[in-house]
């Protein structure tokens, strides 16, 4: 099987970790190839980013689709996953929804903890999009932004347990970290709370995997 993974950004400063940490929660026979953008911006926070690589994303997939059995868009914005899906047949999966899906299996309310105080307001509308209203009971942001994540990672993990707590309180059971760059935190953070903790990578990773399975036939 063989999944490409489409990095929204126009920097190649996170392919390489990210087609690690893609392959840790892959499957042993499941191939991953990681690419970016041309051009476009460093991270995907507000509305004017994502409009701007919407084309470019689905640029990169009409040209590379063929050679893949599954296309994720490594954002928890989702963007452009739906105008793959019009486009080609090759599958897509953006890991908001692969996360929100998973999630509502797993628990009944669900938390949404993410990068940026401006992100919040985009997920509310995806999960209005998605029909998710009645199960996401709180959206939080941490007040860092996606390049800042690994900057200080005990401040992250600080940030992150203090936003899970606010989401707990809120009523949720299960909680989804809603940025790809928050991707290897989950683990960590499961230690100190008893509601499960999603981590956007394994859930996409993982619901890519049976929907080409299901599919049937993979590349070679």
């Amino acid at each position: 099987m063989r999944i490409l993974v489409i990095n929204p950004v126009g920097t190649d400063r996170w392919n390489e970790s990210d087609r690690k940490i893609y392959e840790h929660f892959a499957s042993e026979h499941t191939a991953i190839d990681v690419v970016c953008l041309e051009e476009g911006p460093e991270s995907i926070e507000n509305r004017i980013a994502e409009t701007e690589v919407l084309p470019l994303i689905v640029k990169k997939a009409l040209e590379l689709h063929s050679k893949y059995d599954g296309i994720i868009v490594n954002c928890c914005l989702d963007p452009a996953v739906d105008v793959i899906r019009s486009a080609v047949e090759t599958p897509a999966v953006g890991p908001c929804q692969a996360s929100l899906a998973l999630a509502s299996v797993i628990g009944r309310k669900i938390g949404i903890v993410t990068v940026s105080k401006t992100a919040p307001p985009l997920f509310e509308e995806l999960v209005l999009k998605y029909r998710m209203e009645e199960r996401v009971v709180s959206i939080r942001g941490i007040d860092l932004s996606v390049p800042e994540i690994d900057a200080n990672r005990a401040r992250t993990m600080a940030l992150l347990r203090e936003e899970i707590s606010n989401a707990i309180k809120d009523g949720a059971d299960v909680i989804v970290l809603g940025c790809t760059g928050l991707a290897g935190f989950a683990e960590e953070l499961q230690k100190f709370f008893s509601v499960p903790i999603l981590d956007p990578v394994a859930c996409a990773v993982k619901i890519m995997e049976d929907v080409v399975e299901m599919r049937g036939g993979c590349h070679e």
